[in-house]
């Protein structure tokens, strides 16, 4: 299914690049979170409550959006927003896979440890599906959508943090590896 070939620095340079690209447009851009802020004098969006929120607290986040930032939410940050999943989700699996590969040389499918990198997009994308819920039916009080919405946050969250520190771990116990082999 995946050539060891085929999982290569070059590879991870590439999917880090288009996350750059993508966190860039849905950050700083003007067809951002950047620019919703300013519209909506400093309100964030509900993605980057990545502790989690109330019921109360999705609702004020919208309110505090107004119709103008609901609006902009909706034409601008869910689309970037169903782009980012898939280029960090892509970033994470090419990484975890490499990583994998030069540390478990036995293992004869190195790219299943990779699929631990779609957990989180996944769950960003089922988070992502709520909060458009959400805001299209927004004054509408949709209690139970709110509530799913916290949890995929909170499990995207947790996702993208266990990914994250098997990066890390790997990168570590790799580099470690292999001075010790240049050792003998």
């Amino acid at each position: 299914m995946v050539s060891k070939r085929s999982m290569s620095p070059k590879y991870i340079l590439m999917a880090g690049i288009l996350v750059g690209i993508v966190y860039y447009m849905i950050s700083f851009s003007d067809i951002g979170v950047a620019k919703l802020m300013e519209i909506t004098g400093g309100q964030n969006i509900l993605d980057l409550e990545m502790g989690g929120y109330s019921v109360e607290k999705a609702y004020d986040v919208l309110e505090g959006l107004g119709e103008e930032g609901r609006a902009f939410n909706l034409k601008y940050i869910i689309p970037i927003d169903l782009l980012f999943p898939i280029t960090y989700g892509l970033f994470y699996f090419v990484t975890l896979t490499w990583l994998a590969t030069g540390l478990f040389q036995r293992m004869k499918h190195p790219w299943l440890i990779g699929l631990i990198g779609w957990v989180a997009p996944v769950f960003d994308f089922f988070e992502n599906w709520n909060i458009y819920r959400l805001l299209t039916h927004y004054p509408e009080r949709l209690e139970r959508v709110a509530q799913m919405a916290d949890i995929w946050t909170r499990l995207k969250a947790l996702s993208v943090g266990i990914s994250t520190i098997l990066v890390v771990v790997g990168v570590i116990v790799l580099m470690v590896k292999r001075f010790k082999l240049k050792q003998t």
